[in-house]
């Protein structure tokens, strides 16, 4: 396969899963603050800023708009092409790497990329905020999961399907981490608490929310009956073996089409991004709740971020990165493909 097949199969699939991702996240925390009616604009600005900064975003923000509220923080998220994260940017970013591959990727694929980008292009914040947010999100969510499905149905099992695969777990590791490390920046009860003294109901709502934006809250409570507690809320998201959405998952998914890719057996590894993918599971895997409740939890996520982050790259070295031969004799490199990835990862 050729270097720029792999790289733009790599990047339309993680551009499609950061902007599913950044819709959920958007509409859980718009339904939330208009259930907390007693939220004032302070308290508003808080909770945004918490959200801005879990993603890596908010020195952006900063610069761009004089204000924390939610008409901004939606227009950030959602529609502002300075943002290289918001909906809009990644979908626009995912269309382009398929349009440069048009020849690679099945018709279906296409056409639902397509069309999910003309219809963003025709909203606005504002519009979206008036009509209510719920039913815009809804339908991003809901598109980005049938180019899931119609890529499952119609793209061959060859690595370009690992490749793809690799860029949908990779992102969604790094969004899961980032969405549950909204409680350390929210200053949430100590997840290391086995029964917390009295939690008030907003901070319950707060860790439901968590919840609810990995699109866990029915999941967890087929595990756990009851109030949802921040040590098993954390370590559900952590350390699951089978929800879809939490980081284990999410990393052997990913450690899975690297070593597809390789041909490397499970057991070994072959280059840098296979040792670091490995190495951060081993991490998880031999954890226990108690382990990443007690130890921190925030330096816990830092070091999967930095672990992905570290992956990502790695792997954009290894397959996507190829030198441009110096007619002089010189051997440049072209950098494309390593600033793509720093300029585009959140945070």
């Amino acid at each position: 396969m050729l270097c720029r097949v792999a790289d733009s199969l790599f990047w339309m699939s993680r551009y499609i899963e950061r902007a599913e991702n950044t819709a959920r996240l958007t509409d859980v925390n718009v339904q939330l603050l208009l259930e907390l009616e007693h939220y004032d604009e302070e308290s508003t600005g808080a909770h945004w800023r918490a959200v801005l900064q879990s993603l890596g975003d908010h020195t952006l923000f900063d610069n761009l708009y004089p204000e924390t509220d939610t008409p901004q923080v939606t227009e950030f998220l959602t529609f502002a092409r300075h943002n290289p994260s918001s909906v809009l940017s990644c979908l626009l970013a995912a269309r382009e790497n398929a349009r440069m591959i048009r020849d690679q990727i099945s018709v279906e694929m296409w056409e639902i990329i397509n069309r999910l980008y003309l219809f963003l292009r025709e909203q606005d914040a504002a519009k979206v905020l008036r009509a209510g947010p719920s039913d815009f999100f809804q339908q991003i969510k809901e598109m980005s999961h049938l180019f899931r499905g119609m890529t499952d149905a119609t793209f061959p099992r060859k690595i370009g399907y690992e490749f793809i695969k690799a860029g949908c777990y990779l992102e969604r590791a790094d969004k899961t981490g980032r969405i549950v490390d909204i409680s350390h920046h929210l200053s949430l009860p100590d997840p290391s608490e086995e029964s917390p003294p009295r939690l008030d109901a907003e901070r319950v709502v707060r860790w439901i929310t968590i919840l609810r934006s990995c699109t866990a809250h029915e999941a967890y409570h087929r595990i756990y009956v009851g109030d949802v507690l921040p040590r098993h809320a954390a370590g559900f998201l952590v350390l699951s073996r089978d929800f879809p959405r939490s980081i284990l998952f999410c990393l052997n998914q990913l450690q899975f089409s690297l070593h597809a890719i390789s041909g490397c057996p499970l057991t070994h590894y072959s280059n840098e991004a296979e040792r670091l993918c490995g190495k951060i599971i081993a991490e998880i895997v031999y954890s226990s709740v108690d382990d990443v409740t007690t130890n921190g939890l925030h330096e816990l996520l830092s070091r999967v971020k930095h672990a992905v982050d570290s992956v990502g790259i790695e792997l954009s070295k290894h397959y996507m990165f190829y030198p441009i031969v110096d007619p002089t004799g010189g051997n440049g490199g072209s950098p494309s493909t390593e600033q793509k990835q720093e300029q585009t990862s959140p945070g």
